[in-house]
């Protein structure tokens, strides 16, 4: 698997929890992905910042730091899209910013939902358990429910859903097909992510999420629910 890390020194003003600093959430990702192919790209970014991950992966081969200018989530998601068009088409890529947190086993997971979507995210987000009168997902009703399909694979059971962050996985060769839909909301400093993945269902293209989640993102307000897994807070994972 081929990874883009995204990593800045900068982001979004948001509550974050305490442990989920830039470094604890990359090093906590390497738990899992450390055998894989990863680009971390460095958006934006101090010298002092450049040359401490440039010296930290220099020794190591299959870790690739390269310095980018793309200035804001939308401008940093295009450079690395770009370069992931570059590769093998059978190629799988996951994408991946730099406030996420992944549980043991999330690798393992991810390939297995890549088998049976043309997209995954690991993340299954809590809005799609809110109702829309809530502050939630604008497609669920006032039950706080989904309409989806669910399915099981060796590891997880894993529902359809209608959208997620930029923070997921695919095929090269998937991703080519859909360049138009992601050119066209990622044009301007912030990606239209729900407009992404519900575009791209309308074209037939499946998202799925496992049940429960295998990552979350960093913010308290938003963080997926650890059901079943036997972890009562996120920060023990970090």
């Amino acid at each position: 698997m081929k990874i883009f890390y995204r990593m800045s020194d900068g982001s979004y003003p948001k509550i974050r929890f305490d442990k989920a600093t830039k470094n604890n959430c990359f090093f906590n990702f390497l738990r899992e992905f450390r055998d894989d192919t990863i680009y971390l790209f460095l958006d934006n970014v101090k010298e002092e910042t450049w040359k401490h991950w440039y010296e930290w992966a220099v020794s190591l081969e299959n870790v690739h730091p390269r310095r980018s200018y793309g200035g804001s989530s939308a401008g940093g998601f295009r450079i690395v899209f770009e370069e992931a068009l570059d590769l093998d088409p059978s190629d799988m890529v996951y994408f991946v910013e730099d406030d996420y947190i992944h549980l043991l086993g999330a690798r393992k997971v991810l390939l297995e939902g890549l088998e049976r979507s043309p997209y995954v995210t690991l993340y299954n987000h809590p809005d799609k358990y809110i109702p829309a009168s809530k502050g939630g997902n604008p497609f669920i009703g006032d039950d706080g429910a989904e309409v989806t399909k669910v399915f099981v694979t060796d590891s997880s059971y894993w529902m359809m859903t209608n959208s997620t962050t930029m923070t997921f996985a695919s095929h090269v060769s998937v991703l080519k097909e859909d360049i138009d839909i992601w050119k066209k909301y990622t044009m301007g400093t912030y990606p239209f992510d729900m407009q992404i993945f519900l575009d791209l269902r309308n074209k037939g293209r499946g998202l799925i999420q496992p049940i429960p989640t295998k990552a979350t993102h960093g913010e308290p307000q938003w963080a997926a629910h650890l059901h079943g897994t036997g972890i009562s807070n996120w920060e023990e994972v970090l």
